[in-house]
């Protein structure tokens, strides 16, 4: 039996996450791997691709803020 042959079961296949990838959230995906509001938070800078908040994670959430409110 051929490698093609072999891998056409779906051999290494991973199943891609359902749940969105910021810390601490158990919503599910609708954009990007986000919910809707951790998608909003990626595109202000709030939190990477991978979901992980940066290190000047409360400046930049208290401007997030001031500009939602305006």
């Amino acid at each position: 039996m051929s490698k093609k042959e072999q891998n056409a079961g779906g051999g290494n296949v991973t199943a891609m996450p359902d749940r969105c990838l910021a810390e601490g959230c158990n919503k599910g995906q609708s954009k990007l791997a986000f919910c809707e509001e951790h998608f909003v938070w990626y595109k202000e800078g709030l939190v990477n691709k991978k979901g992980e908040r940066p290190s000047d994670f409360d400046r930049k959430y208290a401007l997030f803020m001031r500009k939602k409110a305006a």
